[in-house]
């Protein structure tokens, strides 16, 4: 049957001034121009099989009423046949027959509250076979019903698109079929799965201007469809209002609101939501969105989300966090000095018998030393000793970077460990290394060998390469030679094999006093054992035998270059100058300018 015209009266205008009842579906139709041209109607009913492999166009229910209008009608002396008739013997032929066959046996009545369930349950096919029932088997006209039922059944992710909603909508304009307010909450909720944000602000004017009431449901619509076209603040302002307004926000929304927003890493937003959520106590948040949170917190350092979903859901045991979010939340703990977390984290690694390795250690040593606690600090060092793993300069360099702060701190630490060792702790060399090389930073040569004079009485292993390292680099800084050819009888008296930087820096010791005849010496010896020196020790040789005018500098600029270093044009205008006979062409080709 014909849909009812609208009474377009005095009363109406006065109740509804902004509604105009020929223009008002027109102006959802205003893209008209940029979608393509509708297909002949006899091609409709092949883009719909259910064995093509092509997407489906959109459904015309006007294309189904034409091909309907078209047949001949009973002749005027002919009986004409009941609805039951015609429902007890169908054309063996039709398309519909196809579909599920209960559907043509299903009073009208009946068939449309089908038709009604199948669209809201997204189900395409079922929804297009009953529309052609109605229209073709039971002569409905074209109404607000089916074209409702076929926008809603656009919720199918796989059949529905918003050019294909926008493509019903325009058809509705041209029959003159007004939307309702359960088509436009079908619309609504469709442009949730198919997100179109200008099509959805129309269909929101559309109803303001109807005085069409938007339900709960229709609200927590528009907040997913604002959360699919990743307008989150909009999305989030929505949800604010509907609870000022006290309109239920569903549970599924801010689940999915949460999710997303993870997905894209606005970690405040994302928050500010499930703080919401477990203020409001209406629900509980499953474990699996608390455990997600969790890992992309710790992996994005939201340290106030990580704190408080560690300390409410883990510690109660709520929650077991897998190890990889764990290595997240120590390294967070080891930022923020929050050694209470951290030490939990050991906890929780430990009762699952994680094998802990350097890296742990690590992050949980850095903690207690953000939190300035010296003490606990050098306690998990001599955990690690004492655990087999090895203690080198890398794996507590966070030690070194936290003493050379103050000049007080080497000295005390290096008490601290005096003490350890006196309480049957074993103590690692590298950690007297710290304490000695941060005393060589602060300029203070003599306490760092009052240190290395002690370290015997600590350290049973004694100094090492490190060791003697560090003190050549502080000899250097004082310009100290004598004592460093005092360390140097050192290690060979405790049979210490010297490495490349030990020959670089003692280099950098025999220039810095001005002695060629010594450095050079130390340069061959390094360069017999296919070491070299750093740029800047070539550079310094360089420079210190053009001073001296000795003609080795010339294979020691070869050298350079051979080890991959571009001299700088001061270096070779310098050289030029010195030796302008015996310069020869680079191997490179290129003359020294």
């Amino acid at each position: 049957m014909a849909a009812r015209p609208l009474v377009n009266d005095a009363l109406w205008r006065c109740l509804c001034p902004s509604f105009n009842s020929f223009t008002s579906i027109r102006g959802l139709s205003s893209v008209k121009a940029c979608l393509p041209a509708r297909q002949p109607p006899g091609a409709f009913g092949e883009r719909l099989q259910p064995s093509s492999g092509r997407s489906r166009s959109v459904s015309s229910i006007a294309c189904i009423s034409n091909e309907v209008d078209t047949k001949p009608g009973p002749q005027p002396g002919s009986p004409a046949r009941t609805n039951a008739q015609s429902i007890q013997r169908p054309h063996p032929n039709r398309h519909y027959q196809r579909g599920p066959p209960d559907l043509v046996l299903l009073p009208t009545a009946d068939l449309y509250e089908r038709l009604r369930s199948d669209a809201a349950a997204g189900r395409y096919e079922e929804v297009f076979n009953a529309v052609k029932i109605l229209i073709k088997d039971r002569r409905e006209r074209p109404n607000i019903r089916l074209y409702a039922a076929m926008l809603h059944s656009f919720v199918n992710p796989e059949y529905g698109t918003a050019g294909k909603i926008r493509k019903v909508l325009e058809e509705m304009a041209e029959l003159g079929v007004d939307l309702d307010a359960g088509g436009c909450h079908a619309v609504l909720e469709a442009l949730a799965v198919h997100p179109d944000y200008l099509l959805r602000e129309e269909i929101l004017t559309y109803m303001k201007g109807r005085w069409f009431t938007l339900t709960d449901r229709g609200h927590n619509m528009v907040v997913a469809g604002l959360l699919r076209d990743r307008l989150f603040e909009q999305a989030i302002q929505k949800i604010e209002d509907m609870n000022q307004q006290r309109i239920r926000v569903a549970d599924w929304l801010l689940d999915k609101a949460v999710w997303i927003l993870l997905d894209y890493g606005e970690m405040d937003e994302a928050w500010q939501l499930l703080r919401m959520r477990q203020q409001s106590g209406r629900t509980t948040i499953s474990p699996p969105l608390w455990a997600h949170f969790l890992d992309t917190a710790a992996k994005l350092c939201h340290v106030e989300s990580v704190t408080h979903i560690w300390t409410t859901r883990v510690i109660p045991g709520y929650l077991k966090p897998p190890s990889a979010t764990c290595l997240h939340v120590l390294n967070i703990a080891a930022r923020t000095s929050n050694v209470d977390l951290a030490t939990d984290v050991f906890r929780v690694l430990a009762e699952r018998d994680t094998v802990l390795m350097s890296f742990h250690y690590e992050m949980i040593l850095e903690a207690y030393l953000n939190a300035s606690d010296i003490g606990a600090a050098i306690s998990v060092i001599m955990i690690m000793a004492e655990a087999g793993i090895k203690v080198d300069e890398a794996s507590i360099y966070p030690l070194y970077v936290y003493l050379k702060q103050t000049h007080a701190r080497p000295i005390e630490a290096f008490s601290i460990l005096q003490t350890s060792h006196t309480a049957g702790r074993k103590v690692p060399t590298a950690a007297i290394n710290a304490c000695i090389q941060a005393s060589v930073h602060l300029g203070r040569l003599e306490e760092a060998l009052d240190i290395y004079k002690a370290l015997h009485t600590v350290s049973p292993a004694g100094p090492n390469i490190q060791t003697f390292n560090i003190l050549f680099q502080g000899c250097h800084k004082a310009g100290r030679k004598e004592l460093a050819m005092f360390l140097v009888s050192e290690m060979i008296k405790l049979g210490i094999t010297p490495n490349a930087l030990t020959y670089d820096r003692l280099i950098l010791v025999c220039c810095h006093a001005n002695h060629l005849e010594d450095a050079f010496l130390y340069y061959e010896e390094m360069r017999l054992s296919n070491w070299s020196p750093r740029r800047g020790t070539f550079e310094r040789l360089i420079e210190l035998g053009l001073a001296h005018d000795d003609a080795k500098t010339l294979q020691v600029l070869e050298d350079m270059r051979i080890c991959g270093y571009i001299p700088t044009r001061a270096t070779k205008i310098s050289v030029k100058e010195k030796f302008p006979e015996t310069v020869a062409p680079l191997n490179d080709g290129t003359e020294l300018p």
